[in-house]
């Protein structure tokens, strides 16, 4: 059987690989090169991580953490090769940009049973299916997804925005004035710290808030996901709003007493030569994000090798454009997988090719429509709401109001409960299918 998968981000990576893997031939298609944003995308290799380096907690307490365990277990190609990939991140998961797109490229060429194709003006689904013959078809074009695609998928569909943060390099910052730790001093000391005094953190709110930002469309209405806003939305809700959130101090210690603030740079390469700014995703201008960022303590002749931005992502209302959370309901040899298929995050993504990749297997095999997951594990709550959701959709990621697992325990055993028991949960689900 032969399988065509535009796009080749994490999505369509890990589905051509899981497909190749069980000797299916596919043709992967690079669709980059139609849908390029010169502001969002920087590589030229497949699975560029885009917004942050981070594939989020490691810590076995967390919902992240479930839901690679979950990953693990079904034999996700792309969490090998961030393994490989990692630089020092504390307690998350977090790799080297240009090193775990190669590492994803190397696994692509060598499969043996897939073709990697660059480019082509490819706008439908219909183009498609003209332009490359197959039996099955998945789009995995991702957030930034052609209005010409996403129409000839479905008219029923919505957007968000979402925002990345600035890089800049190691070698440009005073490192006296900041410090190396990681809070509560756990793990490894692999953030860089920006210690603020109120004084400090005020004169940076205040430039913050009256920093020239890109204006918005008349047909624009932007909308945000809590945990991804630019830095001047969060600021705008109160002077310390901040400080309480990507910002805050607690955990740390500077010259004998906890800042005011803290700013935290994140490694981007195993070199540490590339700092992400945590926290820092903005809609400023450029010449305002140089000029503000460069009133934070050690960073005042800060060279930016990318500066932060803000962009439109779109995704298709999955309950009820999609069958199971990945075929198209009204074309039944078309699958969409990626946020494009109502997921948010890195994780979310590769699983999602993943779960594409699974059901296209099992329909091979004559085995349509198996159990999903259960419901007390991390991959079955999100497939349950992008099957059962009733009210206005939202793309979905991995957090624990998703999981059915009712239970007396407090906050901090409860979670790790739900991570032991799900991690066991998907095993014999697992288990029972590949037998």
């Amino acid at each position: 059987m032969k399988i065509v998968i535009l796009g080749a981000g994490l999505a369509g990576s890990e589905a051509a690989l899981q497909l190749s893997d069980k000797g299916c031939s596919v043709e992967l298609i690079d669709s980059k090169p139609v849908f390029i944003n010169s502001e969002v995308y920087s590589m030229e290799g497949p699975a560029e991580l885009v917004c942050s380096n981070s594939l989020k907690s490691e810590s076995p307490s967390t919902a992240s953490f479930l839901l690679k365990s979950e990953m693990r277990i079904m034999g996700s190609k792309l969490l090998e090769a961030a393994s490989v990939c990692s630089v020092p991140a504390g307690a998350s998961l977090a790799v080297d940009r240009a090193a775990f797109s190669d590492a994803v490229l190397k696994m692509l060429n060598d499969s043996g049973n897939i073709s990697f194709v660059k480019g082509g003006n490819i706008t439908t689904v219909g183009a498609l299916r003209s332009a490359y013959q197959a039996d099955l078809y998945i789009i995995a074009t991702g957030p930034l997804t052609g209005s010409e695609m996403l129409r000839s998928i479905s008219e029923t569909g919505g957007s968000f925005y979402d925002a990345i943060a600035p890089l800049v390099t190691l070698e440009s910052i005073d490192t006296e004035k900041c410090f190396w730790g990681s809070r509560y001093g756990k793990g490894d000391p692999d953030f860089l710290n920006v210690p603020m005094t109120k004084d400090e953190f005020t004169l940076f709110y205040n430039e913050l808030m009256n920093a020239e930002k890109l204006g918005w469309s008349e047909l624009e209405k932007p909308e945000f996901f809590e945990r991804c806003m630019p830095i001047e939305v969060i600021a705008s809700r109160g002077f310390q709003t901040l400080v309480f959130g990507p910002f805050r101090p607690v955990g740390f210690e500077f010259k004998g007493k906890r800042p005011f603030a803290v700013v935290q740079l994140r490694a981007e390469n195993a070199e540490r030569s590339v700092l992400n700014l945590v926290g820092c995703q903005t809609r400023m201008k450029q010449s305002e994000q140089k000029r503000v960022f460069r009133l934070l303590p050690g960073l005042e002749k800060a060279e930016f090798v990318r500066y932060g931005s803000v962009h439109r992502n779109s995704f298709l209302n999955a309950p009820l454009v999609l069958e199971r959370g990945v075929r198209v309901r009204s074309m039944d040899n078309v699958y969409v997988a990626g946020q494009l298929s109502g997921v948010e995050g890195y994780n979310e993504s590769i699983f999602s090719g993943m779960w594409a990749a699974f059901e296209i297997l099992n329909r091979m095999k004559g085995l349509e429509n198996v159990p999903l997951p259960p419901k007390e594990t991390m991959t079955g709550g999100i497939l349950r709401k992008m099957i059962n959701e009733n009210g206005s959709f939202q793309p979905v990621n991995a957090n624990f109001s998703l999981i059915d697992n009712p239970n007396d325990l407090g906050k901090k055993n409860r979670k790790e409960f739900y991570v032991k028991d799900g991690v066991k949960k998907f095993s014999e689900w697992f288990d029972l299918l590949s037998n």
